[in-house]
């Protein structure tokens, strides 16, 4: 017989979330270890004494990390998923008939809370990664990747350049009679930016040094092989070897070379992991955070780096040998190529080293020498060549090039994880600090979630404990569980008839 289940509502519910949540259901398994009531001192000094009271801070933290659980950042669609799921109101502490918070309450939270909270909080995640032997600290790996900006690039707006100091100065006095200074000195001349074209709207003609985001000023125009021009800001990943926890993330401008944020996000590694008692000795990296400052900067903090060379580095000049004591170049001739100047070309230095017209005049091989229309040899390295030699005899060993091979098989899968199945492929908040908040949160809810699959899993019980016992469930004092156990044996031995009872046996040597 067929059934058909009519659709009634009940006037009067006896639901329980707690009866519906398994007990090895993920969420209440973070909810078990995951402690984050420390929240509540370290952001009391971001609110006042008096109105209406605010979300609950561990209640925000955790509906962040519900959405990046699930692929979700954005605040509207994070509620609503929130508001039908019912682990995910049991997780955040909301019952079936409580009214979860405004959308907009996510979005001020945000903005309040300063990036130390986020870094405490993921800090705390990381801890238990540590505990849970899935970090060893030993070997760590630098890359980055592009994060979607909330802009588009049609909103770029050519920049603004104050034409009269003085008049603003004026201004200023005139708003501010009582404490006005005299003004100082003749008008300074404007400053004329390159005229617009008729293709000003075209994306080949804007750039970040000429224009800038109205939406969201700090967002970048930027590109990468198989990605659209955009506006994009970059997300700073340190990942741990072992499986691939990330000890360290940061936001970072978009049109800004990976190289300028490495220092900064290895410190942050190393104060991370120095809290657990664990140090980095080794760092691989790609070729975009090879600099001579940082290969030195890992050498004085005793790490030993791993990074490609730049593909324009020259190891040696066939027929010219550098002597590095004296800062000096000499050729097959003799012939000393000093030191002259320092230039800089596409935001790289160069030192450059050259002979005198004099010295060349009389050379018998100047013309296989010097090609072109000059009198003068002159060669150019970077500053740093010391260190990229280095790290060119590092990188020729055979662990040297296992370590490189080995690099990607560890960070890429960790930032394919991170966009795609995290949510930090776009950020919808505004602004460099929200974009760190973003990227941090996003390496939060991973590290989560190798927590939970490399972690042993509580042994499987019910839900709703029908029996009560006389001792805390979560601190177990001995003396109650000896006289429980005490009782239960008594109890026991009143029902023994006499015959059965063998007075030899050490149970009852004491009766």
């Amino acid at each position: 017989m067929q059934g058909i289940k009519p659709r009634t509502s009940k006037l009067f519910y006896q639901f329980s979330l707690e009866d519906h949540i398994s007990a090895d259901h993920p969420l209440r398994r973070i909810d078990h270890v995951l402690d984050l009531r420390f929240l509540y001192k370290q952001t009391r000094p971001y609110y006042g004494s008096q109105g209406q009271k605010s979300i609950d801070p561990v209640v925000f933290f955790k509906i962040c990390l519900v959405g990046y659980f699930n692929n979700l950042t954005g605040d509207r669609a994070l509620i609503r998923f929130c508001n039908d799921s019912l682990s995910a109101r049991w997780f955040i502490g909301y019952d079936i008939d409580q009214a979860l918070p405004v959308h907009s309450t996510l979005s001020r939270t945000r903005s309040l809370f300063g990036e130390d909270i986020y870094e405490q909080v993921f800090s705390e995640i990381l801890g238990l990664c540590v505990n849970a032997g899935l970090v060893q600290g030993d070997r760590q790996v630098v890359d980055s990747a592009l994060v979607k900006a909330n802009a588009h690039i049609g909103s770029m707006q050519r920049k603004q350049i104050l034409e009269d100091a003085s008049e603003y100065c004026r201004q200023v006095i005139r708003e501010n009679k009582d404490d006005a200074l005299p003004c100082p000195g003749p008008a300074l001349e404007a400053v004329a930016l390159p005229s617009k074209t008729k293709d000003s709207k075209d994306k080949s003609s804007k750039n970040n040094d000429t224009h800038q985001c109205s939406s969201d000023p700090d967002a970048r125009m930027g590109f990468k092989p198989n990605k659209p021009k955009d506006m994009y800001y970059h997300g700073q990943v340190c990942v741990d070897s072992q499986h691939g926890v990330v000890t360290a993330a940061m936001g970072d401008y978009g049109d800004r070379n990976d190289h300028y944020s490495f220092a900064e996000l290895l410190a942050k590694a190393r104060e991370n992991l120095a809290g657990y008692g664990l140090s980095i000795n080794e760092v691989l990296a790609d070729t975009g955070y090879t600099t001579g400052e940082n290969i030195r900067w890992c050498e004085q903090a005793d790490m030993t780096a791993y990074m490609p060379n730049p593909s324009n580095y020259t190891p040696e000049r066939p027929g010219f040998t550098y002597n590095e004591q004296a800062d000096r170049y000499e050729c097959s001739q003799g012939e000393y190529l000093t030191y002259r100047s320092t230039t800089i070309n596409k935001k790289r230095k160069k030192r450059n080293y050259r002979t005198s017209t004099k010295q060349c005049k009389n050379c018998p091989i100047i013309q296989q020498c010097i090609t072109s229309k000059s009198t003068f040899k002159q060669l150019a390295h970077s500053p740093g060549k010391p260190w990229y030699d280095l790290m060119a005899r590092r990188l020729s060993s055979s662990y040297g090039k296992w370590l490189l091979r080995k690099r990607k098989a560890i960070v890429e899968p960790a930032l394919g994880n991170l966009l795609h199945n995290n949510a930090m492929k776009k950020v919808y908040a505004r602004g460099i600090q929200a974009a760190n908040k973003h990227v941090m949160m996003a390496s939060m809810s991973m590290n989560l979630k190798k927590w939970l699959k490399h972690s042993t899993k509580p042994p499987k019980v019910k839900a709703h404990r029908a029996i009560s016992t006389p001792w805390s469930h979560d601190v177990l004092d001995f003396k109650q569980i000896y006289s429980f156990v005490e009782t239960i044996l008594a109890h026991q031995v009143q029902k023994l008839s006499p015959q059965s009872m063998n007075l030899a046996n050490p149970l009852f040597s004491d009766l």
